[in-house]
């Protein structure tokens, strides 16, 4: 018999509690968002293919049309510091992440994300604590203990 992983395990208990992995935020894309690691429930914001296509700045599949922003949003400085990045720099697809405001990646509504370059996106995540692995900003009551 081979033994389940605790990622198996924690997989299968969350759709078992009638939990759904999360839809592509993109606009017209109704694909399930890839997960990263089901032991803190890390989910990303996009499906595989959405995600490849915006990686290697290619355009969407016809119908869809992607939410990330081609520059930094703090430009405006809504994360308590302005972004250090001259305003008007043309960014690289790969520099800009797409960042759940408030650090629940199952809430993929378009109000809870924004286009953070990797700068800004590093730095809130030191203050918020997002590099605690403990904490991940997930709901740790879903994790079943091993």
């Amino acid at each position: 018999m081979v033994k389940k992983s605790q990622g198996m395990i924690n997989k299968e208990k969350y759709l078992s509690d009638g939990n759904k992995i999360p839809t592509c935020v993109n606009k017209g894309c109704n694909n399930d968002v890839v997960v990263r690691d089901w032991k803190y429930f890390s989910f990303k914001h996009c499906c595989g293919n959405c995600n490849t296509r915006m990686q290697k700045g290619l355009p969407p599949r016809k119908g869809v049309t992607f939410y990330k922003k081609k520059y930094c949003e703090n430009i405006d400085a809504r994360l308590g510091f302005e972004c250090p990045v001259k305003k008007g720099f043309d960014f690289p697809n790969s520099v800009l992440h797409g960042d759940h405001i408030d650090g629940n990646h199952e809430n993929n509504s378009m109000q809870n994300l924004q286009t953070l370059c990797s700068i800004c996106h590093h730095l809130k995540g030191l203050k918020d604590g997002d590099f605690i692995s403990s904490k991940k900003g997930r709901d740790l009551s879903k994790i079943i203990d091993s």
